[in-house]
């Protein structure tokens, strides 16, 4: 939007609350769905407003589909391959960003004939103090499981300390790790973590750039679309024949 000279803001409130002048001043909505209902998109639309959705979502429209399902159903049924079957989910990092993740992983796990009620989820509560917790309680359950999917790296990476340096693990020997995101900050941690990437910069940029077409031409919007990359690391592998 800075090469256009043009503001970006950030509103909390429902639709049905902006004041007149302000949704005038407004060339297009990114909708991040959280606590998003059909009748708040309803009076986007009445507002003439164009707008996506930002990530997988039920909401009907146009949306920026940054394929997070796909990657975490692809990964997951990988350590399914491998011969996983105790797994556990290492969650909490954000509502909209954690619910597609979600549902990826599940559809793997109930095309395998495994009931995802039965796979234990640890939530960090969106709380950074809160990894810690939720990556001791996932090591400390019982029968322990033989790969986790972490919802973010930084959850992936303080699991493997822990499970390395405090519990005597061997990452991937006793227990696989996959995750998402792939922060260049955690790029250099060894064991490297099995992560996925999403395109969120160019997603923002193309998304911008819809948007702003669609304000001066009329031109309709379409789904964005953008393919995880992913990168192998060193976290996985076989399940071991041993019990944990």
């Amino acid at each position: 939007m800075a090469s256009l000279h043009s503001a970006i803001l950030l509103i909390s409130t429902p639709p049905e609350e902006w004041r007149p002048e302000k949704a005038s001043s407004l060339c297009g909505v990114i909708v991040v769905p959280q606590d998003i209902t059909t009748k708040d998109l309803e009076i986007i639309k009445n507002r003439n407003l164009p707008y996506l959705i930002f990530t997988e979502s039920d909401l009907p429209g146009p949306g920026i589909k940054l394929n997070q399902r796909k990657a975490a159903r692809e990964m997951t049924e990988n350590l399914l391959r491998l011969g996983h079957r105790r797994i556990a989910l290492l969650t909490g990092y954000d509502v909209c960003l954690d619910a597609p993740k979600r549902q990826g992983v599940h559809e793997a796990l109930r095309h395998a004939g495994i009931d995802p009620a039965q796979v234990p989820e640890f939530s960090t509560g969106g709380k950074e103090e809160g990894i810690f917790h939720a990556s001791r309680a996932l090591l400390d359950s019982r029968p322990r499981p033989t790969a986790a999917i972490a919802f973010d790296d930084s959850f992936g990476s303080m699991l493997s300390y822990h499970a390395r340096r405090q519990d005597g693990l061997k990452v991937p020997e006793d227990l696989s790790i996959i995750s998402f995101h792939d922060w260049p900050y955690l790029s250099f941690i060894e064991p490297a973590l099995a992560t996925a990437r999403f395109d969120f910069f160019n997603a923002g940029e193309r998304a911008a750039e819809a948007l702003s077409r669609s304000a001066l031409t009329g031109e309709p919007l379409t789904d964005l679309c953008f393919e995880p990359c992913y990168r192998p690391g060193q976290t996985v592998g076989s399940a071991p024949t041993t019990p944990g």
